[in-house]
């Protein structure tokens, strides 16, 4: 979901901010339609083709998109840029002046993160769970595995256009809603609250200037409201199948995780003394 990545961008940066941004085969594991909604397979199923369908997604290896960043009420602009690839790697980098450069990865296993204020930390639980959905390439294609339940409903959106929407509760943390045009099929919005640690921010975004790229259909600019805060992100940009010049620009940082190994480390003997012992047969 490529949207996604544009909400975990708009989303991520403005906490970090105010802490200083088609598979119709598969089986779906529906929850009850409310509201005379449609079932969410037949739902995503319109969502992926109108993205441009499984086999586009799966015809192409890499993407790069450059990034403008605006923070009103903060009178913030900063740049950015996310390299990422099919097999779920990637890397966002986000600069605002005034506070400095963040990074958020994958190397397709471990998520993690590095900026300012929380310094490197290989991610866990809801956070970890946000941030590997932002890092996979299409996973609008996985929803049945991404997601253990998907319910849907409807809305009417701004200018009285009906949505169809998909509540989608993850394996960890709280669920997002997307809501999508009914007559075009393309995300118009999404809400949720994003984890970081210094709690959960609430935030609706709004998805806008889809344009056609080699095949496949991508939003251009995303606008989200948090609070009194407004950001929005626009895509300055993109390019597919560029070489990956560095894989190792995907690993988390050597504090990152000499962070984690400390901590699995003081916890090892708890789990040691904890274990029973295997019964002879």
């Amino acid at each position: 979901m490529k949207t996604r990545a544009l909400f975990g961008i708009s989303v991520g940066v403005l906490a970090f901010a105010g802490a200083a941004l088609a598979s119709p085969t598969k089986t779906i594991p529906d929850g009850p339609a409310t509201g005379g909604a449609r079932p969410a397979a037949a739902i995503l199923a319109d969502v992926v083709a109108a993205m441009g369908g499984e086999a586009a997604w799966n015809a192409h290896t890499s993407m790069s998109e450059k990034i403008e960043l605006s923070i009103a009420g903060l009178g913030m602009n900063g740049t950015g840029q996310r390299i990422s690839t099919k097999d779920d790697k990637a890397l966002l980098t986000t600069t605002l002046p005034g506070i400095g450069t963040t990074r958020e990865g994958s190397n397709g296993k471990v998520v993690w993160s590095e900026d300012p204020i929380n310094g490197a930390r290989v991610l866990a639980g809801a956070e970890a769970e946000a941030a590997r959905l932002e890092s996979m390439w299409a996973p609008e294609l996985r929803f049945d595995k991404l997601f253990t339940k998907i319910e849907s409903t409807t809305e009417t959106g701004a200018g009285g256009v009906a949505l169809e929407c998909l509540v989608l509760t993850p394996h960890e943390g709280t669920p997002l809603t997307n809501c999508y045009d009914a007559k075009t099929h393309l995300q118009v919005v999404q809400r949720g609250s994003h984890p970081t640690p210094q709690g959960d921010t609430p935030f609706t975004s709004t998805v806008k200037d889809w344009r056609d790229v080699q095949g496949l259909k991508m939003p251009f600019a995303v606008e989200t409201q948090t609070g009194p805060i407004t950001f929005t992100l626009k895509i300055t940009e993109l390019e597919l199948d560029v070489p990956v010049e560095d894989a190792k620009v995907f690993e988390p940082p050597a504090g990152a995780l000499a962070g984690k190994a400390k901590g699995a480390k003081a916890k090892k003997p708890a789990k040691a003394k904890a274990a029973p012992k295997a019964k002879a047969k």
